[in-house]
């Protein structure tokens, strides 16, 4: 008798240990995730090793460059698990990669800094697309603290176009349009990102929207918002056609208007350039049509001129069909 108890003495030892080892210790090392690396999903509650600390995981996401450990609070909590604000559900979507690909960060209305984005799990210059909510308007700043280039989102983009992509270091969310004008919608046929352009040089200029669709008008016309280029003999020209000469005719102005250097490669840039100057010729010229007319065939237009590429202008004609576009877009001068 007394044998079978050891016997059983120790066969409840060895199965208290197996216990002890299967609840305990097998969870920690299927969480144990070893050092951190980019472009690697990490589940919450997994651990990692970065620069002599362990770090636990607060959000699933899939790392990057840029999001090591001690970069982002939001993602990773140095020591051990605890407890944190669940992540905006309800807010704008931002995009590591093009078409709503990639890793996906959502922020609720607020004005964020850079160390704010990072917190919330953003690095600096990180972004190529965003959903934004119907109602919401974006601002995406090119500088920490709200400085530098403005870009403006009052829709979805699923390509933020090389002007803007990985360049976003601050952004302001808010409810409501920046347009005065609250009936000014994105023309359906405009992309997102040429919508965005025409919106900045709007705002800049204080239009309320309005000339926002003027601007869509002169670049379906001038370059099929961008998809005639290709194959032109004057794509170099750019989205709204300003040529070389023009370009260099009105580069002081731009810089004071603008607060920079014209950069030709930006689209935004180009738009911005051709609403300086199509809003030169309004003034001028007193009224939408005439400034239309003179945008195309310049100041001394007469019937009969051609541009620098020998083609005939027929400035008229350019009026009659941009100025009719603009209007079926629910232009109102």
């Amino acid at each position: 008798m007394t044998k079978k108890k050891g016997s059983l003495k120790v066969f409840m030892v060895v199965l208290a240990v197996f216990i002890s080892t299967f609840c305990l210790v097998l969870p920690v090392s299927a969480a144990a995730r070893g050092a951190w690396a980019p472009n690697t999903a990490y589940a919450v509650s997994d651990t990692v090793t970065y620069s002599g600390s362990t770090y636990t995981c607060r959000q699933a996401h899939t790392s990057l460059v840029g999001w090591e450990p001690s970069n982002v609070p939001a993602l990773w909590e140095k020591g051990g698990s605890g407890t944190t604000t669940p992540p905006a559900t309800n807010g704008v979507t931002f995009y590591a990669d093009i078409n709503y690909g990639g890793a996906a960060i959502t922020l609720g209305v607020g004005n964020y800094t850079l160390s704010q984005l990072n917190e919330k799990g953003i690095p600096n210059d990180w972004m190529s697309s965003l959903k934004v909510p119907d109602g919401w308007t974006v601002e995406v700043y090119e500088n920490d603290n709200f400085g530098g280039t403005k870009w403006t989102y009052t829709s979805s983009s699923s390509w933020v176009g090389d002007n803007v992509n990985d360049k976003m270091s601050s952004v302001k969310i808010y409810t409501g349009s920046s347009n005065p004008d609250p009936s000014v919608t994105k023309p359906s046929e405009v992309p997102s990102n040429i919508w965005t352009y025409t919106v900045n040089v709007d705002n800049k200029f204080g239009k309320g929207g309005d000339f926002a669709l003027l601007l869509c008008a002169v670049i379906k016309k001038e370059s099929s918002f961008g998809a005639g280029l290709p194959g032109s003999p004057s794509a170099g020209d750019g989205l709204m056609q300003v040529e070389p000469n023009t370009r260099s005719a009105y580069l002081s102005q731009f810089s004071s208007t603008f607060g920079h250097a014209y950069n030709h490669s930006s689209e935004q840039d180009q738009v911005s350039l051709g609403g300086l100057i199509l809003n030169e010729k309004i003034a001028k010229f007193g009224n939408i049509y005439n400034g239309l007319l003179h945008y195309n065939g310049g100041d001394y237009w007469y019937p009969g001129a051609t541009d620098s590429y020998g083609r005939p202008i027929l400035a008229n004609q350019y009026a009659d069909v941009v100025y009719g576009t603009y209007k079926g877009y629910g232009g109102k001068n």
